[in-house]
């Protein structure tokens, strides 16, 4: 065979070689070569809303590309997790996800339209949201501890408030009146911050939700606990929880997904990025201030804490049978 033929035909089987890898593989030297969509999927002017906000100009410097926050509100974030989970993985959008969307409203919706353990990539948990309980001042309880003891005296007739049916808080809640052996009356609102309203003007003796919400409200709100493990940083004279019940965690996060099938090569590049967005010291300060201590660790954390988390709350869910209905 001749050289030139040999060459030839070496050239043609790269070329063939390379059309066989995925696009997005093929395409990684010149990615992204356009905008990223960052999906949120709740209406503009929340909490999650504002966290993506933040994260969306440096990540943008990090990458150096543009990227665009997409508000994709409805049934509770569902809508815009499934637009997300069908999408193109060729990591040109990635979504902003609370923990309720993969955790809970699989429980709750009967046609949720995506599968949180298949159809989403995980690519990294990006902060915790801080949740703390709080009672009324009028509440005769300076503590966890003194709560329980008051809810023991008259079963049921402590109110609390959580930001709606099958929240992380509502759940947590349920937890913690099994564990500490108390009843507890349960009002849900839509939103957490109808919740703090009434909570403030006394309508309820107690709730739950994140510490920002409360921390505004200076004394016209005590707040007894935090659910973190160890004391939040940010507020350190307020003990967690499980400094009276042993074990006892109530954390919920935002994190960041890709679409179904998405390359782990691209999951792995948004993770990278990511991470260097919220470590810059500017922004983890400003999300530390909002109770939201950054956590950016990586893929497969983030796989394996969806799977607990899922398998979790699925048992209370049924266990309890918590509905929407």
């Amino acid at each position: 065979m001749s050289t030139n033929r040999r060459q030839a035909l070496q050239l043609m089987g790269a070329s063939l070689a390379a059309f066989a890898l995925p696009a997005a593989v093929r395409a990684q030297d010149s990615f992204p070569s356009r905008p990223i969509t960052m999906v949120c999927p709740y209406p503009p002017g929340g909490s999650t809303d504002q966290v993506a906000r933040l994260v969306q100009n440096e990540l943008a410097k990090s990458i150096g590309q543009t990227v665009i926050v997409e508000n994709r509100g409805g049934a509770n974030g569902t809508v815009g997790s499934a637009h997300v989970a069908k999408a193109d993985p060729d990591g040109y959008t990635i979504l902003l996800a609370t923990q309720p969307i993969v955790t809970i409203n699989p429980y709750l919706y009967e046609t949720p339209g995506f599968d949180p353990l298949t159809d989403l990539t995980p690519i990294t948990k990006g902060v915790n949201a801080v949740i703390a309980l709080a009672v009324h001042p009028s509440v005769p309880a300076n503590s966890l501890e003194e709560l329980i003891e008051l809810a023991k005296q008259d079963p049921g007739k402590v109110t609390y408030g959580s930001s709606g049916t099958g929240s992380p808080q509502h759940i947590g809640t349920v937890r913690l009146c099994q564990q500490a052996g108390i009843d507890m009356t349960h009002v849900p609102y839509k939103g957490g911050g109808p919740m703090v309203t009434d909570l403030v003007a006394g309508h309820i003796n107690a709730g739950i939700v994140s510490l920002s919400a409360l921390q505004p409200f200076g004394d016209r709100v005590r707040i007894l606990a935090v659910g973190e493990s160890e004391r939040f940083a940010g507020a350190p004279d307020i003990p967690t929880i499980g400094e009276t019940l042993p074990g006892f965690t109530l954390t919920t996060w935002l994190g960041f997904l890709g679409p179904k099938n998405m390359p782990a090569e691209l999951a792995e590049f948004h993770y990278r990025h990511l991470a260097d967005a919220l470590a810059q010291p500017a922004l983890k300060k400003q999300l530390e201030e909002m109770a939201l201590p950054v956590q950016a660790d990586g893929p497969q954390a983030m796989q394996q804490l969806i799977q607990e988390e899922y398998q979790q709350y699925g048992d209370i869910i049924r266990n309890f049978n918590i509905t929407t209905s």
